[in-house]
């Protein structure tokens, strides 16, 4: 009995042991655990810490080695080597360490991802409005603010019928005109709102990048895209300016993300919008053209998703965008056609002369770390074969192929580039080290644009006109006669810095224009500004008859030691008050100088 009640006792004994153990042996292995964790995440940070530190490093060096090499960059108006000789290296090597510090700081909080097309939009405007104070620095605004003025003073229905005709119209297509002239319209004659507008634009391109990086991929490649735009320093120095660049970028845009939309959802609504937005594409720069072999591309892609589907609304969307556009052919055919000859016969070989290298586009215009990123997202798309990836790089690789190295032919393609780059930093696995690098590249590229860009295009010969036009709005009187002269060798007819004085004031300009002569026309036959030469100016200008108080007098000359005609030294002894304006940064071949007499 004592055995029979031992036994059981020993037993019991036997197995309560083994269970002390093992509770033992289980916190010891959760200590363990703990330990090893604790040492993971000391390990993890100190990565992290390292990660972050590189990036920000990499992020000051890589423009002071950009700067040191700055002879590379031929860029044709904010090259890096004409830049840095007017800028405080040391203000800018500050600026920008703070810069990257608060780009540190924003890779670790996340607030502004709630509303991400809203953030985009806020922030590209705020940025972009930095630059509004620039000039004109590029000529060919005097004709897209001649047309927009005519459309303004003559009514749309004399736009529609002279456009090309009366309205000198160079190689140009009607669109962005057209816009500039119904904002004059609607808003008045004044700068601010054409800036305004293209700010818009711009803005609008950094949303619509964002939907197609979000409609193709996922909502962060999108958003990545997105800010990367902001990382191109050369387009700020063009949202300002009265050209048909930025306004090309958002309708080109706009058109590929309608007929993504369109393919990928069909709906009547999106159709018509979508072949709606391919016409605009076609009319506002011959350039554009181009661009719109990107289409098929998508068809193609779309295709292989849902066949179908994509046959019939392509079809739709295909006739819709021929209709409108063939419509309008027909009815300007007889400007357009021997326009697209004179393009052939001028531009086209003009372009060879006329471009840039595309080291100073992808590495000095553009920021490296973009460069770098789409670089490396072609191998990754192509190892994970990738259909998708061609809708964003096909137009790069025909620019390559084709060789267009002028910048401003390429700025419409820059979205892509974005998308691109976006997709490559897509791999890198902390989400964080990723943020830090986007927000690296959009505040080095904002530092460089705004520090080095502004205050140097702010010292250009072309600054006189802006300042000169300002300050004529601030003397008494309406009417304002205009003078303008240049040497036998001049590059551009000064009678085109007329519509370019009358972009900065309100005053009524008044001008006697003198046809160029044949001898003269026949110099500048393949020149770059040829068109400057052909320009004649309109009819608003001319004096208009009983006009007798002229209650200032503006000289524009290329030199301020040129002397002057006996009829305009006697006009320029009527006027007991005069103010020079004659900036000069002795870079361009083209100066301006103003002199303005008042009473």
């Amino acid at each position: 009995m004592r055995i029979g009640r031992c036994i059981p006792w020993q037993g019991n004994a036997e197995l309560k042991q083994p269970s002390q153990n093992n509770g033992l042996i289980s916190k010891q292995i959760k200590a363990a655990e703990k330990a090893q964790y604790r040492k993971d995440m000391k390990r993890g940070k100190k990565i992290d810490v390292d990660q972050h530190l590189f990036i920000f490093i990499l992020s000051l060096v890589t423009p002071l080695v950009l700067y040191f090499n700055r002879h590379l960059d031929d860029n044709r108006l904010t090259s890096w080597n004409w830049v840095f000789d007017f800028v405080d290296l040391s203000r800018v090597g500050l600026m920008l360490t703070v810069a990257l510090i608060l780009a540190w700081l924003l890779s670790r909080i996340s607030f502004y991802e709630k509303n991400k097309p809203l953030v985009l939009f806020v922030t590209s405007c705020v940025m972009a409005s930095s630059f509004w104070s620039i000039p004109e620095v590029i000529v060919d605004g005097a004709r897209y603010f001649t047309q927009a003025k005519q459309l303004s003073v003559y009514g749309g229905g004399y736009f529609a019928k002279q456009w090309g005709r009366e309205i000198f119209a160079w190689t140009d297509l009607p669109l962005v005109p057209f816009l500039y002239g119904l904002v004059f319209k609607f808003f008045g004659e004044q700068r601010i709102f054409i800036q305004a507008l293209n700010t818009f634009f711009y803005s609008s391109t950094v949303v619509l990048t964002y939907q197609l990086g979000k409609t193709l991929w996922d909502e962060d490649t999108g958003f990545r895209s997105g800010l990367l735009l902001l990382g191109f320093p050369y387009v700020y120095t063009q949202v300002p300016l009265m050209l048909t660049d930025v306004p090309t970028m958002f309708f080109f845009m706009l058109a590929v993300v309608a007929t993504v939309k369109a393919l990928k959802n069909g709906g009547a609504v999106r159709i018509l919008l979508a072949g709606f937005a391919l016409f605009l594409v076609f009319y506002i720069k011959y350039s554009t053209w181009m661009l719109l072999t990107l289409i098929p591309i998508i068809y193609a892609y779309f295709i292989y998703v849902n066949p179908t589907q994509t046959i019939r609304r392509g079809l739709v969307l295909a006739l819709l965008a021929l209709v409108l556009t063939g419509a309008f052919f027909l009815v300007y055919k007889d400007i357009l056609g021997p326009q697209l000859g004179f393009l052939l016969e001028y531009q086209k070989p003009g372009l060879h002369r006329w471009g840039e290298s595309y080291i100073s586009t992808f590495l000095f215009q553009i920021h490296p770390f973009i460069t770098a990123a789409a670089l490396f997202a072609v191998f990754t798309a192509a190892r994970k074969m990738d259909f998708r990836f061609l809708i964003v790089s096909f137009l790069l690789f025909l620019f390559l192929f084709l060789q267009v190295k002028r910048i401003r032919y390429t700025m419409p393609v820059f979205p892509m580039f974005a998308l691109m780059a976006a997709y490559g930093m897509g791999e890198i696995q902390n989400k964080k080290v990723t943020k830090q690098v986007v927000f690296s590249i959009v505040v080095t590229s904002f530092v460089v644009a705004y520090m080095g860009f502004l205050p140097f295009l702010n010292t250009l010969g072309v600054q006189n006109l802006q300042a000169a036009g300002h300050y004529v709005n601030s003397i008494p009187g309406a009417n304002v006669e205009v003078v303008s002269f240049a040497g036998d060798n001049a590059v551009v007819n000064p009678a085109t810095a007329v519509p370019v004085l009358d972009i900065y004031t309100h005053k009524t300009l008044v001008y006697e224009y003198e046809p160029v002569k044949p001898e003269v026309l026949e110099r500048v036959k393949s020149a770059p500004l040829r068109f400057t030469w052909e320009f004649s100016l309109p009819g608003y200008y001319s004096p208009k008859p009983g006009t007798k108080n002229i209650d200032a007098l503006v000289l524009i000359s290329d030199d301020p030691k040129r002397p002057l005609p006996q009829d305009i030294d006697k006009k320029t002894s009527l006027y007991p008050f005069q103010k020079i304006f004659n900036q000069s940064s002795n870079i361009f071949q083209y100066q301006t100088f103003v002199t303005v007499y008042h009473k």
